[in-house]
């Protein structure tokens, strides 16, 4: 686990609870171009991740979840860009990979109270699968915790399963965020329907409504990454994909809610 101490970048505690909470899958920084190739095997750019955070600034979010980061070191690198702070976790549970070094980074503006990660999905071979980076941040001075998550496409059942242990028996505000890898009404998203709400399918927007239609996934117009949040705790307001003109930054669209603590 990587973390800037936010302390040390002068975090804010806000009074307000509306909060602009954005996720997105940026393939490595390698950009859009060639799917037909994993990203993990093309270059990434400083070029490419500034143009993720030049997608990220253009909707001014609180809170981002970023799937497919390259090492802590692309994490910082956006979040210098932008100014915020940013805590990351490897995929890797401490082992080193043989090929290549990835996991997940929340980029935020409030001062995080704790971090931890668990294991969702894991070769006992390799010792290397999936992880959940999980955030617990003061918002308007009431602690609220973020997950943040990247199913393999593979046994999603068995990892939506784990998540759902985790987070059950919880009272207190929590949002997860993520690439889960299937669409909104695949049965495997059953279990998490029962206890959170789609921020997609609550907002009724027009945007929220074109976000239903393109999907996250321009190749093939799927919604696959979503924001959840805990029923009774979170209002709604609105939700959708980030600007047209930043949409080519990944093969993934960023997809934003904008939500109030109640």
């Amino acid at each position: 686990m990587t973390e800037r101490c936010p302390n040390e970048m002068g975090s804010v505690n806000l009074a307000a609870s509306s909060l602009r909470l954005l996720t997105f899958n940026i393939r490595f920084g390698s950009g859009c171009d060639k799917i037909h190739i994993p990203g993990y095997d093309l270059q990434s750019s400083l070029k490419n991740l500034y143009a993720i955070a030049a997608a990220i600034d253009s909707i001014k979010p609180d809170v981002v979840a970023l799937q497919e980061v390259r090492g802590a070191a692309q994490a910082e690198k956006i979040a210098g860009k932008l100014g915020m702070h940013y805590a990351y976790v490897s995929h890797h549970l401490g082992y080193r990979l043989y090929f290549f070094e990835w996991g997940l980074a929340f980029l935020f503006r409030f001062k995080m109270l704790a971090t931890d990660h668990r294991s969702v999905l894991l070769d006992d071979e390799t010792r290397v699968g999936r992880v959940a980076l999980m955030g617990t941040m003061d918002i308007g001075g009431r602690p609220v915790t973020f997950i943040n998550l990247h199913f393999d496409h593979k046994e999603i059942a068995a990892q939506m399963n784990k998540v759902v242990q985790w987070t059950g028996d919880q009272r207190f505000p929590m949002v997860i965020m993520g690439d889960l890898n299937c669409e909104p009404d695949d049965p495997k998203l059953i279990p998490l329907k029962k206890q959170m709400h789609d921020t997609c399918r609550m907002a009724s927007s027009a945007r929220s409504r074109e976000a239903e239609v393109r999907g996250t996934l321009p190749a093939n117009q799927r919604r696959v990454d979503y924001i959840w949040v805990a029923k009774d705790y979170f209002r709604i307001s609105d939700a959708g994909l980030i600007p047209s003109p930043f949409q080519r930054i990944s093969d993934h669209i960023g997809y934003f809610a904008d939500v109030e603590l109640m």
